[in-house]
């Protein structure tokens, strides 16, 4: 593990109360497998503030990076404790947060939830249904729009959405439902990945720190 960031950008990184979690393969060296960047929130920007080259996607590894940020913290005399975390659904990542940041709000991102609906559309062979069919596009973006719902409203919404849906839809739909059912109901916390009424919805904000490396680096640099 290899761990970049200024005194400057510490300093800022512990004092924000809301930070974002991204990550790329793309420009990944060799012996490494993931470039992990954390951003800190100011003025309504997300500032890069910590760059790390991790050997692999583990939930040790990721607790790892921040017990050695919040000794770090400690050493500068400061608390890491910020309020809310934002990140994909990186599945090792999600119980690494949970475990370093006990008493912080962690949301996923918008964007990457419904990238994963739609990887999901596509891997149960759906995407021409989504893309021609009117009544197939509408249930599934109705799929989509529950993370804007207010929580206690989530599950009565799915659950009707399934129950109401056309016969025919719902028998295409089958296997998406039971999918949404089994993973965003039961196994993801609801909490996660509603963001109604929360201003920051996705992490996308981060993503234009990579946009020069893509134009300007192959797709591996060395070191």
């Amino acid at each position: 593990m290899l761990v970049f960031g200024s005194p400057k950008q510490l300093q800022l990184l512990f004092d924000s109360s809301t930070i974002f979690l991204d990550e790329t393969f793309r420009t990944t060296p060799p012996f490494f497998d993931q470039a992990f960047t954390i951003h800190a929130l100011k003025f309504d920007c997300a500032f890069p503030c910590v760059f790390a080259l991790l050997p692999d996607r583990k939930k040790l590894i990721y607790q790892q990076l921040f017990q050695k940020l919040n000794a770090i913290a400690v050493s500068m005399g400061r608390t890491w404790k910020p309020e809310q975390i934002m990140s994909d659904f990186e599945t090792s990542l999600i119980p690494a947060v949970s475990a370093e940041f006990h008493e912080s709000a962690h949301k996923g991102c918008y964007f990457h939830f419904n990238q994963c609906m739609y990887r999901r559309i596509q891997l149960l062979g759906l995407a021409t249904a989504y893309s021609q069919d009117e009544s197939v596009r509408s249930c599934c973006r109705k799929l989509m729009a529950l993370p804007l719902l207010p929580i206690q409203e989530v599950k009565t919404s799915f659950y009707n959405l399934c129950a109401t849906a056309d016969p025919a839809v719902k028998k295409q739909l089958r296997d998406l439902f039971l999918y949404f059912d089994d993973y965003w109901i039961n196994n993801i916390p609801i909490e996660m990945w509603n963001v109604h009424d929360y201003q920051h919805r996705t992490n996308n904000i981060c993503e234009g720190i990579y946009i020069p490396s893509f134009t300007t680096l192959d797709e591996n640099i060395y070191i």
